[in-house]
């Protein structure tokens, strides 16, 4: 086995890699919710969350694991441009984790594949329509959330006749039917977010699959079910083992007063429901951020906006603003020192 082969293993691990981040990063989007509402014990949560991201990831198919393999051409695919993608996602991912500052995998990947292609091809010979497909559904997923979180909220607390005023205590505490379809939803965005995140990795294993053995039959246009099985397993793992700091965040942070199994449904659901439409279009959507603004909009009719913590917010949207630079300028470093300096190829 010579060198360029052992590195495209590599570069298959880390791509594997990336998705076990990806996963306990995102843990917070799963479990934060039915956590803090006490909805579900947490390791029951943790678990539930893995199983059905591991599901999730193989039966929803595979629209965007194809549109991530068409942003680069392939025969601007080298190992530097893989590896420099890979290296700066996942950089910028623990970084944001280890403060626990939600932030997304997708716009890290995007941002990074972006980068490197800078560099590798040039900006006239990257799929631009591709990329503003997924430039701009990053862009409007969030605001989608909130708007839909606030919503689903705002029906839910009607159907559960509940009433609308700020100082009500314990607002769902027995209401067994809220808290049900509050576990409903969680499941249901386990599910997507899978479908949708776990794509990602499959889209790079299935770059370097073609690029570098090809004469094994494998091309752009197919991914293997053993890429989809190892994406979904290391997916979920990662979500398993969990990532409790940006759980914190979300759970308890977002908004100042306790979280509700409305306000929990709310935001659930209407994530669920964005990510799930996403994957079957094949647009790479931010989970993460989707959640984050639908949680803010499902607070609103249950406490009123003052009740919002903006200082949680303001972080929330810096990472969301800086990921995409940041991520493409760290991609740009490392293909410039992997492929000038180093001279890998």
């Amino acid at each position: 086995m010579n060198f360029e082969t052992q590195l495209a293993l590599f570069a298959i691990f880390l791509a594997l890699g990336f998705d076990f981040v990806n996963g306990f990063h995102d843990t917070a989007n799963a479990v934060s919710t039915v956590i803090y509402t006490k909805a579900l014990k947490p390791n029951f949560a943790i678990v539930m969350a893995g199983g059905l991201n591991f599901l999730g990831a193989l039966l929803v198919g595979t629209q965007v694991a194809l549109v991530i393999t068409r942003i680069v051409p392939a025969e601007a695919i080298s190992l530097s441009f893989i590896l420099s993608a890979l290296s700066a996602s996942v950089i910028w991912n623990l970084i944001t984790w280890w403060y626990g500052i939600p932030v997304s995998s997708s716009h890290c990947l995007i941002g990074s594949l972006f980068g490197a292609g800078l560099l590798a091809c040039g900006y006239e010979h990257l799929a631009l329509g591709d990329l503003k497909k997924v430039l701009l559904a990053l862009l409007i997923s969030p605001i989608i959330g909130f708007t839909l979180g606030a919503l689903i909220t705002y029906i839910s607390l009607k159907l559960s006749k509940e009433k609308l005023i700020s100082n009500q205590k314990d607002l769902d505490a027995h209401d067994k039917l809220t808290r049900y379809l509050h576990i409903f939803a969680c499941a249901s965005m386990s599910f997507s977010h899978g479908g949708n995140d776990g794509q990602k990795t499959m889209g790079i294993i299935t770059l370097i699959l073609a690029t570098h053995f090809s004469k094994f039959g494998y091309d752009l246009n197919h991914v293997p079910l053993w890429v989809m099985c190892c994406a979904a397993l290391a997916i979920s793992l990662g979500t398993i083992i969990g990532g409790w700091r940006v759980i914190r965040t979300i759970g308890t942070k977002i908004s100042r007063e306790k979280m509700t199994h409305s306000q929990g449904f709310g935001a659930c659901f209407s994530t669920a429901l964005i990510s799930l439409s996403a994957s079957v279009i094949g647009a790479p959507i931010s989970t993460t951020h989707t959640l984050s603004s639908s949680v803010a909009g499902a607070t609103i009719p249950v406490y009123g906006y003052h009740k919002l913590n903006f200082t949680t917010i303001k972080l929330i949207l810096l990472a969301w603003l800086l990921t995409l630079p940041v991520a493409i300028i760290l991609s740009a470093g490392i293909f410039y020192l992997l492929h000038n300096i180093i001279g890998l190829k």
